[in-house]
C-alpha cells in the first residue's frame, strides 16, 4: 500500500530513533489536573462513558458547536459542550470522539476535569501537553462561550490513531490483550507507546518538508508496515519478552495486518488529517 512522501523519509527517521527514549517520561498528575482550584463546580458524572452526550447537573445547558472553517474539519461526533450560564460561562467541553483538540481561549484559565483510564495511562508515561484535550477527556474553560474555540491537533491525533490501531491489533482474549498492555509497565504497553510516537514523528517529519502534504494517513500506514521502524523493533522486542514468560504474543506480522485493516476501515473518518488548513470549532 502506498504511503506517499512518508516512506521516502523512513530511513533517516529510524536513524534518529533516540527521540523515543526522551519522549517517554512521567507526567505528574498535579501538572495535568492542577490550576484554577476553587473555580467552578466539580464534575462528578462520567462524561465520556455510556452517558456520553449528556450534560452533567453542574453544567446542564447544551451549547451548539459550529464549524467556522468546514474544510478539513474532523467529525464532531462525540464532541459536545455544556455550561451553567449561556452568556457568562464557564464552558465544559467533553471529548468522547477520536480526535485530539487544542483549546484556544487567550487570557482565560482552563483545567482538565476528567479523563478515562486509557488517557490516564498514556499521560502517566508520555509528555502530552497538559492543555490538549485527548479523547476520553473533558476540559473546563472559564470564559464566555463566544470567547473559546478549538482546533484539531493533527500530530497528536495521528499519534492517538496509531495507539488505537495498536489496541485493535491485540487479541480480545488471552494474556496479550489491551487490558494486559496497560497494566503496570507491561512490555506490550511500552510497544504501543512507541508506535504512537513513531506515527507522531513521521507526521512531524512530513509537515517539516517543503512539499505541502498532510501525510497523516501516510504516517499511520508507514508505522504499521513491514518497514524497519521503532514501532516494529519495540513490538518485536515485546513479543520476545512475552514468549519468555509463557505468553503467546500477538506477533508483529499479525499486528501489522490487523492494524492496517483498522486504518483502512477508519480511512473516511481519518481523511481530514491530510487536508491542509486549520479548521475551527466554536460555540453559539
Amino acid at each position: 500500500m502506498g504511503v506517499g512522501p512518508a516512506r521516502d523519509r523512513a530511513a533517516r527517521v529510524v536513524r534518529g530513533a533516540g527521540w523515543l527514549a526522551v519522549a517517554v517520561v512521567l507526567v505528574l498528575a498535579s501538572t495535568i489536573l492542577g490550576g484554577c482550584s476553587g473555580m467552578g463546580q466539580p464534575v462528578a458524572a462520567d462524561l465520556t462513558g455510556h452517558r456520553a452526550g449528556f450534560c452533567p447537573p453542574e453544567y446542564p445547558k447544551h451549547l451548539h458547536l459550529t464549524r467556522r472553517d468546514p474544510a478539513g474539519t474532523p467529525p464532531l461526533r462525540g464532541l459536545h459542550a455544556c455550561t451553567s450560564d449561556v452568556r457568562r460561562g464557564p464552558v465544559l467541553l467533553v471529548n468522547a470522539g477520536g480526535t485530539v483538540w487544542s483549546t484556544v481561549a487567550p487570557g482565560h484559565p482552563s483545567r482538565l476535569v476528567q479523563h478515562d483510564a486509557q488517557v490516564a495511562w498514556l499521560r502517566a508515561r508520555v509528555a502530552v501537553p497538559p492543555a490538549l484535550l485527548l479523547p476520553g477527556s473533558a476540559v473546563l474553560v472559564w470564559a464566555r462561550p463566544g470567547q473559546v474555540t478549538w482546533h484539531p491537533n493533527r500530530e497528536w491525533s495521528v499519534a492517538w490513531a496509531s495507539l488505537e490501531a495498536g489496541f485493535q491489533a491485540l487479541a480480545a482474549r488471552g494474556r496479550d490483550t489491551p487490558q494486559a498492555a496497560v497494566a503496570g509497565d507491561a512490555p506490550r504497553g511500552q510497544a504501543l507507546i512507541s508506535c504512537a510516537l513513531t506515527a507522531y514523528h513521521f507526521f512531524q517529519t512530513a509537515a517539516a518538508d517543503a512539499t505541502p502534504a498532510g501525510d497523516g494517513l501516510g504516517a499511520l500506514e508507514l508505522t504499521w508496515s513491514a518497514s524497519a521502524t521503532p514501532c516494529a523493533a519495540d513490538w518485536s522486542h515485546a513479543d520476545k519478552l512475552l514468549s519468555l514468560r509463557g505468553v503467546a504474543p500477538t506477533t508483529w506480522g499479525t499486528a501489522v495486518a490487523r492494524a492496517d485493516a483498522w486504518v483502512n476501515r477508519s480511512r473516511a473518518a481519518l481523511s481530514w488529517l491530510d487536508v491542509p488548513g486549520v479548521p475551527t470549532v466554536g460555540l453559539r
